[in-house]
């Protein structure tokens, strides 16, 4: 249901570019690097695991408002596995699970942009904030679990004009949510939760995309 809330908003703000010079409408993919978490109470109650890399794709709206800046809204998704061990007290057993993850970034950019002599090439930086909506099922017994987590980034990239109208995008990119990995959001499916401590997620991602300019 967020998803179809967050796709009718994007399809009105495209809808709205084409009658602005101002928008660009952005396509990305990149790929993103494995990232580790783990947290222990004591030898008997902790969990470690890892959310494993790969292929990161969205989109985004951006309203360019002078030479210098733009704003950006845009949402990403990366589809991934994480495999889990954990122990949640004396009494419970040592587990491991290979958890289906689905992490899904609603941010708002601000980008800072740099266009060269012959307006070619444009450098950008952005900063980041939002929200990341982090989807779990254990295949193991079919139970899901989903949290919403405050999220920020940054970027440093450049788009290469092929023409007038159409650039290829290049970046590297950082990702992060505090609170995004572990807690109830694994535990709950196997009983009582004795540790229910989160860590941080960080995903770093290198890639790039397409941006369109929009409007006559």
């Amino acid at each position: 249901m967020k998803k179809i809330i967050l796709l009718s908003v994007l399809i009105v703000f495209a809808a709205s570019a084409f009658a602005q010079p101002k928008f660009r409408l952005n396509l990305y993919g990149s790929y993103v690097f494995d990232d580790g978490f783990s947290e222990s109470n004591d030898a008997n109650t902790y969990f470690n695991g890892q959310v494993k890399g790969g292929f990161q794709w969205g989109g985004g709206i951006e309203f360019v408002t002078n030479e210098y800046s733009s704003v950006e809204i845009l949402y990403l998704h990366k589809s991934s596995t994480a495999p889990v061990d954990f122990r949640a007290g004396l009494t419970n057993p040592a587990r491991h699970e290979d958890f289906d993850v689905g992490l899904n970034y609603i941010m708002l950019a601000g980008n800072g942009l740099k266009a060269s002599s012959t307006g070619k090439v444009e450098g950008v930086g952005s900063l980041m904030a939002g929200v990341l909506i982090s989807d779990v099922k254990a295949p193991s017994n079919g139970q899901s679990g989903s949290n919403t987590t405050f999220a920020w980034g940054g970027r440093l990239g450049a788009t290469i004009w092929a023409s007038s109208r159409i650039g290829i995008k290049l970046q590297a990119q950082i990702l992060s949510s505090s609170k995004a990995t572990g807690g109830d959001l694994y535990f709950s499916y196997y009983g009582p939760v004795v540790l229910s401590t989160y860590t941080t997620l960080w995903q770093f991602g290198l890639g790039g995309g397409l941006t369109f300019k929009l409007g006559k």
